[in-house]
């Protein structure tokens, strides 16, 4: 690790083992598993972000630690439930969603650094580079939705990877807003790019030619319903990616995925083609008496 390791992926190691020693060999385990080429990512990804501001970095280390901790305890209790806490739509979006201390302070800190820090999302990351955008390339899409943004990290990652695309990003939350516009702006990407406080909506004639949304249908009591609404807001043909948290009970998820299929099957229901799937376990469960949460992605097409 010491041979590969540069300066500010460094400062985040030392800021998590001197917060959180239960974590203190993430990052080794990380570039163990990935190599340079993702240090090389994380390190571009934290100068972008937070420059030379160290105490954002730490501030952001302390929201991801009390995440991921949280995560784990609530990892345990559902291997022995194997359900969800009881918790509204509504519910969610007042705890949590609209809650801008936490959602500032941990909860999109933490989805930040877990596109590097956690295995499963960091695979899906490359998934997605190399089964999404050759999609997005091959039909010349000018414009793509990105519904549910969060931190707005995968409308980032298609803006630089696209040139010469246009997105619209649609959130409830104002802190995921003005999180998503503060990342686009240090990338340089939001000319790019409208940000808009509501659900989804056909913003262009004829709908989007792409669409994205990464770990949303989890947070719905209703994900049919609001598949059904995206596939109104898009072309015949259109491209999308959408994936799914299973087995993954965070405090503000709603709607339990277990398997695959089920994921695939309200796509297909809602008027999707399946092209491309791939499944991402956080990691490997020693016996049936364990759970592991898990990214199920999909390349789609709108039919």
């Amino acid at each position: 690790m010491s041979d590969l390791i540069t300066p500010r992926v460094a400062a985040v190691s030392a800021a998590l083992a001197a917060r959180f020693p239960l974590l203190r060999k993430t990052v080794g385990a990380r570039v163990d598993e990935f190599g340079p080429a993702w240090v090389e990512r994380f390190e571009r990804e934290i100068e972008v972000y937070f420059g030379s501001d160290q105490a954002a970095v730490e501030r952001t280390v302390e929201g991801y630690g009390q995440f991921s901790i949280e995560a784990m305890m609530l990892q345990k209790r559902f291997t022995k439930t194997l359900s969800y806490a009881a918790m509204s739509y509504e519910e969610a979006v007042a705890e949590v969603y609209g809650n801008m201390d936490y959602m500032l302070g941990t909860y999109l800190p933490a989805l930040l650094l877990s596109h590097y820090l956690w295995p499963h999302h960091y695979r899906q990351l490359l998934w997605v580079h190399d089964h999404f955008v050759p999609e997005l390339r091959a039909v010349k899409a000018a414009t793509f939705c990105d519904v549910g943004i969060g931190t707005g990290f995968y409308s980032k990652e298609i803006l630089a990877a696209v040139p010469g695309i246009r997105g619209w990003g649609y959130d409830i939350s104002d802190a995921s807003i003005l999180h998503t516009g503060r990342l686009l702006d240090r990338w340089g990407l939001s000319e790019r790019y409208t940000l808009c406080r509501r659900e989804v909506a056909a913003e262009v004639e004829g709908g989007f030619d792409a669409f994205v949304s990464v770990e949303l249908l989890e947070h719905l009591e209703s994900p049919p319903d609001f598949l059904a609404a995206l596939r109104a807001s898009v072309r015949v043909g259109a491209p999308g990616l959408i994936t799914a948290a299973l087995d993954a009970p965070n405090r503000d998820h709603i709607y339990l995925y277990r398997d695959m299929e089920t994921v695939a099957a309200q796509l297909r229901g809602a008027g999707f083609a399946v092209v491309a799937e791939a499944n991402f376990p956080a990691y490997i469960i020693q016996s049936n008496q364990e759970t592991a949460p898990q990214a199920a992605c999909f390349v789609v097409r709108a039919v």
